[in-house]
């Protein structure tokens, strides 16, 4: 009969060591990204105003408004020339809403970074009440079919990459079409959320006609909705592949696509990979309006 032979206590040790490594690295990935999501991420804050507001009211009166009327209500509302035209087209409900939008963008409110559900190292800022709820910014401006709204408040490891979406039906029920996320398919959402973030842009695309915004929609409902997100859509292959084939995309991959089936190509750098900075940056858009950035930065010259 063979003797039983008992571990001795070095190889005990050295199994237990060997336990405690992978967790020793799974702590570390997850206090370095606790550092970058909170400290490195948040290190510019977002924008808001350090000057006073001043009464728009006799801008109304006017038959006409300058350049620098354009400019006042920018730096004082976040709206741009197209959502100011299209809301004085409204007459005083128009009017209300653009003061309105005066009075939310010049009120102070808090901000928390908040996990984004399945994404485990993604984070979204976005503005809360006293007790911790989401909260709205300012009214968004009208939408049309075709445009895109972007924010720099998601970041994963303190990469601030933004989010996108593609405005795919407008009225009194604004809906864009998103690729929100990793292991899930792109989906349609209410645009009211897009007021939450602490910051967010809406681009229209310049000289398209209301005909291309509406054909642009109909493209990205067609062959862009419930497709899977895909970090690496255009990266490997054409950068265009056709509609019908297995389709993916990020978020920003999204309304790029959806817009250079008809000729505009929106990637600022033309590489191989679209992100929200490229669909920012694109000479092909206006800004229609801003929130928690700098709107001094869209002025036009005069």
């Amino acid at each position: 009969m063979l003797p039983v032979v008992t571990p001795t206590a070095p190889r005990k040790r050295r199994r237990l060591r060997y336990l405690w490594i992978p967790a020793a690295v799974l702590l570390a990935v997850f206090l370095l990204n606790l550092f970058l999501q909170n400290v490195w991420a948040h290190r510019q804050e977002r924008f808001f105003p350090d000057y006073d507001p001043v009464d728009l009211s006799p801008l109304w009166e006017q038959e006409s408004l300058s350049s620098s009327d354009y400019d006042l209500i920018l730096t004082q509302t976040g709206l741009a020339r197209p959502a100011v035209d299209a809301l004085l087209s409204l007459g005083q409900e128009g009017i209300a809403q653009i003061e309105e939008t005066q009075d939310r963008f010049f009120t102070p409110q808090e901000e928390e970074c908040m996990t984004l559900i399945g994404g485990r190292f993604t984070c979204e800022d976005h503005l809360v009440d006293g007790e911790g709820n989401r909260a709205f910014s300012v009214p968004l401006a009208p939408l049309e079919k075709g445009d895109i709204i972007v924010t720099f408040s998601t970041h994963t490891f303190g990469w601030r990459h933004g989010h996108a979406g593609l405005v795919v039906q407008d009225g009194e029920e604004p809906i864009t079409l998103e690729a929100v996320m990793m292991f899930s398919d792109s989906s349609q959402s209410y645009a009211w959320h897009w007021e939450t973030y602490s910051n967010f842009m809406v681009l229209r695309v310049r000289d398209a006609d209301e005909q291309t915004r509406q054909a642009v929609a109909e493209f990205a409902l067609e062959h862009l909705d419930q497709i899977p997100y895909r970090l690496t859509s255009g990266i490997f292959g054409p950068k265009a592949p056709e509609a019908e084939s297995d389709l993916g995309a990020q978020c920003a991959y999204l309304p790029w696509y959806a817009w250079q089936a008809f000729g505009y190509d929106l990637d600022s750098d033309g590489g191989k990979i679209v992100t929200v900075l490229d669909l920012a940056q694109s000479p092909l858009v206006e800004v229609v309006q801003v929130y928690g950035i700098d709107p001094s930065l869209f002025a036009a010259s005069d």
